[in-house]
């Protein structure tokens, strides 16, 4: 006699956030793969074997799913990058950079590209995407205030800091398709690192020492 349990079945809520994740997934390989003008409905609906009644039944508009395909790159991006800083020797601030670059890098972060250039000229999708992104950037920056050789930082320099690095990466890992220059690449590292001690000891000579504040 067989002792071999039924598979047990999921609920309605199990069964929609797997619907979920594979429109999620889909949009995000779509959109990295053809562009957002190409990740149309049908081709989400394709990519993820949902139906369109089955979007839409989760999600009010394509939009909304692209927005929730943004945040699931946002949190990846964030989970990732926060495994590999455990790892890494707390006062190495070039190390942590070059882990920044890399992610800006990775294929899934071209989703970023795509919809930041889009955005521009697309209104609504701007609209969608800004809370989005505001998120991201002020959790990057919170992440970075986790790093000993910035805490000494005030938020603004380290917004300054933080904000600065993240848009030369997103530059270079867009032009170095074209124009790749490895040794400027390298240098920038090394540029950025300094940045970051120059801003530190100037908050520090600038800071009232603790018998005169």
């Amino acid at each position: 006699m067989s002792t071999e349990q039924p598979p047990k079945r999921r609920t309605q809520r199990e069964r929609r956030e797997a619907t979920v994740a594979r429109l999620v997934d889909a949009t995000i390989a779509s959109i990295a793969r053809v562009g957002y003008a190409g990740t149309s409905v049908g081709e989400i609906c394709g990519r993820s074997g949902v139906s369109r009644g089955g979007l839409f039944r989760h999600f009010d508009s394509r939009l909304a799913l692209v927005a929730a395909a943004a945040e699931e790159v946002a949190r990846r991006h964030l989970a990732l990058v926060r495994h590999r800083l455990a790892a890494l020797p707390p006062v190495d601030l070039r190390a942590a950079l070059a882990l920044m670059r890399e992610r800006n890098r990775d294929d899934d972060n071209v989703v970023w590209f795509e919809l930041m250039v889009a955005a521009r000229t697309d209104a609504d999708l701007r609209a969608h995407l800004a809370p989005v992104a505001d998120r991201f950037f002020t959790e990057i920056t919170r992440v970075a205030r986790g790093l000993p050789a910035l805490a000494a930082l005030p938020d603004d320099a380290l917004h300054l800091f933080v904000s600065s690095a993240r848009n030369l990466f997103d530059g270079e890992a867009i032009s170095r398709t074209v124009v790749p220059d490895p040794e400027a690449e390298d240098a920038r590292l090394d540029l950025l690192a300094d940045y970051a001690e120059f801003l530190v000891a100037r908050h520090t000579r600038s800071s009232p020492s603790p018998q005169h504040a």
